[in-house]
């Protein structure tokens, strides 16, 4: 009798449990299809402007920064969604075959940067990478790194920078380095983050309330993934706060240093 309560109680749980994984499903499959009707809809009204014959010339200069804009964030957004679906099939970062390859971390930045350019640009937002510092941080040396996921948990950590900034203000992109460690420092002026945010901010699917208010649509995982790629690395991302500016740090073990650069 025991032993088929026993087997009632697993079977409800199991159960329970396919009920909540149908639910998150769900609701992932409906965040995924707002989040990309957006860019989508930006981007075939932007066409159906340039189209029109009537529109200046100055403003369709406008509408095709705008297109890229959108665009950036489409592709970012699939990226997400693509590396998303590879942990929610169980294909563990950890599990993946490392093959990481030598890459010049400024010139990486700077083409980052350079892709969210028009989007910060409509934001009236200013980026800017200071190179003297990567140049002083890492010399010569590059990151033996995985290539596409240390550029997505830097798009995850930018994007954030430039959704949730300031408009006039300013990001900064700067190298920093400890004893045993060196790292990207993303800095930007925006929402503040409250302390009991703070210790969530990488938690799957959380957003905070000030977030919640600035902007509505959001899937919650982008610090998520990027703290995953950085663990997976053998690093961590380091959080400061003061008031309205807000510091992410990538940080990498040195052992990821490598004697030469490779393309970014």
């Amino acid at each position: 009798m025991d032993e088929i309560d026993a087997l009632k109680n697993e079977v409800a749980r199991l159960k329970a449990e396919l009920e909540e994984t149908r639910k998150q499903s769900t609701q992932y499959l409906q965040n995924v299809a707002h989040q990309l009707t957006a860019p989508l809809g930006a981007i075939k009204w932007s066409i159906e402007a340039l189209k029109d014959e009537r529109v200046p010339i100055h403003r369709k200069k406008t509408l095709l920064s705008s297109v890229y804009s959108q665009a950036t964030i489409l592709v970012h957004l699939i990226k997400n969604f693509s590396l998303m679906s590879s942990l929610e099939a169980d294909h563990e970062l950890g599990q993946f075959r490392e093959q990481p390859e030598p890459v010049d971390p400024m010139l990486l930045s700077i083409n980052l940067v350079n892709d969210f350019q028009p989007q910060a640009y409509d934001q009236g937002i200013r980026i800017d990478v200071d190179n003297e510092s990567f140049l002083k941080v890492f010399g010569t040396n590059a990151l033996l790194i995985e290539k596409n996921l240390v550029s997505q948990a830097i798009c995850n950590v930018l994007e954030n920078a430039v959704k949730y900034g300031d408009r006039d203000s300013r990001i900064h992109l700067i190298a920093c380095s400890t004893a045993d460690a060196i790292g990207i420092l993303i800095e930007s002026t925006g929402i503040p983050i409250a302390d009991v945010d703070r210790e969530r901010l990488f938690e799957r699917s959380f957003r905070g309330e000030s977030a919640r208010q600035k902007v509505a649509a959001g899937t919650g995982f982008g610090l998520y993934l990027a703290s995953r790629v950085l663990a997976f690395h053998q690093g961590h991302i380091e959080v400061q706060t003061k008031g309205r500016v807000s510091r992410f740090t990538l940080m990498f073990p040195r052992k990821r240093l490598s004697g030469r650069k490779s393309h970014g």
